[in-house]
């Protein structure tokens, strides 16, 4: 059974104390965009889009090496878009609206009644206005519904009296002074023709990425956890929360006249992620068209199996699904307290006229893992530093690729091809032919059976052209085609065969691919965590650019020292730059793929560092700072730690979201494809400071806070709520961090306050 997160939270300490390294999994999964906006307004269906879906024919196949989830994001002027009005009151057969003047009541708020007083007794007699057949229709969901209504259009109640067998000659009218009960409203609904094969998914809460999965057979899977389509948990905060997560449902199918159908398609648990345990699983369902409901299919897995390890499923459509409308889903349960619990699928083909074949094959040769830079180490360097070095020196002497056969049998090779464009304008003469290398070191001249790394020449074809452009950034596009014999079958699918990136070059220095799989940090109070890098000349930096994400504890409201090392040996060595006391930093959460805080030096100064220097931090507290873990490029050796006074490189197969940041010409700020964010704090201040007896808080919106104080070892000395004249006459001389947190636990305010 998975573990409540704080019981999770006491193993990764325990494990920090032995081995001061923590891995800790992300809460968020970052990389995901935020929610969309809604098109609606208030309650209303009013400039709703309604996505009219296709029906696909068989054979249904996604391998994910491309996009093939509907995309929901038609616009009003769109070819395939049609509008319609939809009334709130019509005529009493639904056929005209209402005049938009006419107001309506029910009974409740339009009646007459006469009062009969006889010997001071009363009775009363109710009558109703004239009735009006309405139809009504209820315009806060789609499809619309409605009802018929006996409305009328007197929105007040009249009272006579007769007192005594006198009729009162005034008489009382109660008008409903409020909104009448019905008044006319319209909707207008567009309705969006989706006829697109290529499409294969209606929802898009598994997750599409190329990251996740550990050796995959193609470019790209999808992944299962327990957050949404947004990124965010489920179940935010609900540490025991347990239940049905993401969801991939297909597009209706046409099976009608079908024989012999299965599914078939690969899975793996955890991967770069977190492992399912064994009350989390993936399920696959079929939805029958003749009883219009879901059903579990005989295809299950739970977790604690072995990880990282892909397995088949070869499933049969029961013939009481084979109609038309036929659609087939996989859901996982999960904790949905965080990115947790992690399936990977890939190769989802589904077949008519099949027959069990045991192995299954799937006749395929395709790129495994995209390429992220043809540089030597770096996925990203300043642009003036390649220019002013001899850029053949820093290109990749052979690029290794991941290739895998899935056919039964090896696969003859075909040339491939390497393009690079910049401004869409080929470079260096390319495309490049990738020839056969035939039978040498570890390639046999064909593709053989399972994994196989294939070399391709990079520096013989091609360096980056320094002269393309004077600006201070540049991004070349980047192809790289590895091509097979596609006689006999042994290659189906021809999409997989190519992968993309864009090198940039910016202002900073980069070894992660801008995803995170996971958090690092390191445990102990004044811990030093240091990041190497080997410039390409030397220089000046401004700042650092991180990446940090939220895991278990929000440690937003923790501090620690922006710090530069220069080299010494191999290992960080003389401080070259330190925050001091008075001018603290502290993670912050941007929550998308690249966002990165750029962390500026005290005052705005900047560094002078020679070609091999650290960047890092010194933490004041204990906790891990979770910076964000890149597992897919390999890193480990230039990451080191310092709790117990010796400098200790990382034992860690990835990559730090960090990059430092040099003074080009260049401004951080600039447009990119990439979010480069600054910190945005509130203007809160504390003052006196330094303070005797008392300090006051200024500049806070929130009416309900908590003011926490403490001291250098992490350990609380003050809470207050809701009180912004804190009293420290009983706290010792010294050194004192002041956090403030919302009701949410949404931090405010961080800062240094020195008590005298």
């Amino acid at each position: 059974m998975k573990l409540l997160l704080s019981c999770f939270l006491l193993i990764t300490v325990l494990f920090a104390h032995a081995q001061e390294e923590v891995i800790s999994p992300l809460m968020t999964n970052p990389n995901l965009k935020k929610k969309p906006a809604q098109n609606r307004i208030g309650n209303s269906i009013d400039s709703t889009f309604v996505y009219v879906i296709d029906t696909l024919d068989v054979p249904v196949w996604d391998d994910f090496s491309v996009n093939k989830f509907e995309q929901y994001n038609a616009d009003f002027g769109d070819g395939n878009v049609t509008s319609q009005y939809y009334y709130h009151l019509m005529n009493a057969t639904n056929t005209v609206p209402q005049n938009p003047t006419l107001i309506f009541c029910d009974s409740t708020h339009a009646h007459f009644d006469t009062v009969r007083i006889v010997a001071g007794f009363p009775t009363t007699e109710v009558n109703y206005f004239t009735p009006n057949p309405v139809w009504v229709n209820d315009l806060s969901s789609y499809p619309v519904q409605g009802q018929s209504r006996t409305l009328f259009q007197e929105c007040y109640v009249l009272i006579d009296s007769i007192i005594d067998l006198v009729l009162d000659p005034d008489q009382d009218t109660i008008f409903y002074t409020s909104a009448p009960d019905f008044v006319q409203d319209s909707a207008n609904v567009f309705s969006v023709t989706i006829n697109d094969p290529n499409r294969i998914w209606v929802d898009n809460f598994a997750y599409h990425n190329y990251t996740y999965a550990v050796n995959p057979w193609s470019l790209g899977v999808a992944t299962f956890d327990g957050v949404g389509a947004d990124g965010w948990p489920y179940d935010w905060g609900n540490t025991g929360a347990h239940e049905k997560a993401d969801v991939l449902t297909s597009k209706p199918i046409n099976l009608a006249g079908t024989t012999s159908v299965y599914l078939t398609f690969i899975y793996q648990a955890e991967g770069n992620g977190d492992a399912p345990e064994a009350n989390d699983s993936l399920i696959l369902e079929w939805w029958l068209p003749d009883s219009s409901q879901w059903y579990l299919s005989q295809w299950y897995k739970v977790g604690g199996i072995t990880n990282d390890i892909w397995d088949t499923a070869h499933v049969a459509v029961p013939p009481a699904a084979l109609d038309n409308g036929f659609r087939f889903r996989f859901r996982n349960w999960a904790n949905t307290s965080g990115n947790l619990d992690h399936w990977h699928i890939d190769y989802v083909n589904l077949k008519a006229n099949d027959i069990i074949t045991m192995p299954v094959t799937f006749n395929d040769v395709a790129i495994s893992q995209p390429i992220n830079s043809l540089l030597i180490d770096y996925t990203a360097v300043p642009w003036d530093h390649y220019k002013n070095a001899i850029p053949g020196d820093k290109m990749l002497d052979t690029a290794r690729i991941k290739v895998y056969n899935s056919h039964s049998t090896e696969t003859n090779f075909a040339d491939g091809q390497l393009e690079v464009r910049y401004g869409g304008i080929l470079q260096g003469g390319s495309p490049f032919n990738i020839g056969n290398l035939a039978n040498s070191n570890d390639w046999n001249g064909n593709w053989e059976l399972g994994m196989n790394t294939f070399r391709v020449p990079i520096v013989s074809f091609y360096e980056y052209d320094p002269l393309v452009t004077t600006a201070p950034q540049a991004k070349f596009d980047v192809k790289i085609n590895i091509d097979a014999d596609v006689s006999g079958g042994s290659n189906l699918y021809e999409v997989n065969d190519t992968t993309y990136y864009v090198q940039k070059f910016d202002n900073y220095y980069a070894y992660d691919d801008g995803s995170a799989e996971a958090a690092y940090g390191i445990t102990g109070s004044h811990g030093l965590l240091a990041y190497k890098f080997t410039a390409y000349e030397e220089d000046t930096l401004t700042g650092i650019l991180m990446h940090f994400v939220p895991s278990v504890d929000d440690v937003s409201g923790s501090v620690f020292l922006l710090t530069v090392w220069d080299d010494n040996a191999g290992s960080p060595g003389t401080i070259i730059y330190q925050d001091d006391y008075f001018n603290t930093s502290s993670p912050e959460y941007e929550g998308s793929l690249n966002g990165f805080r750029y962390y500026t030096f005290q005052d705005g100064i900047s560094v002078k560092v020679s070609t091999v220097f650290y960047v890092g931090w010194e933490q004041i507290d204990s906790e891990s700072l979770n910076i964000g873990l890149d597992r897919n490029i390999n890193n480990g050796s230039n990451i080191f730690r310092n709790v117990t006074g010796t400098w200790v490189s990382s034992s860690q197969t990835a990559s730090l979201m960090m990059r430092p940041v040099f003074s080009t010409g260049l401004n951080y700020t600039l447009s990119d494809d990439e979010l480069i964010v600054e910190s945005t704090t509130p203007d809160i201040s504390i003052y006196p400071n330094p303070a005797h007896e008392f300090f006051t808080i200024t500049g806070l919106v929130s009416t309900n806070y908590l003011v926490t104080v403490f001291d250098m070892s992490g350990r609380s000395v003050h809470q207050s709520q809701n009180q912004n004249n804190i009293d420290i006459s009983l706290l010792n001389s010294g050194l004192y961090i002041v956090d403030i947190r919302d009701e949410n636990g949404v931090s405010l305010y961080s800062g240094k306050l020195i008590k005298e």
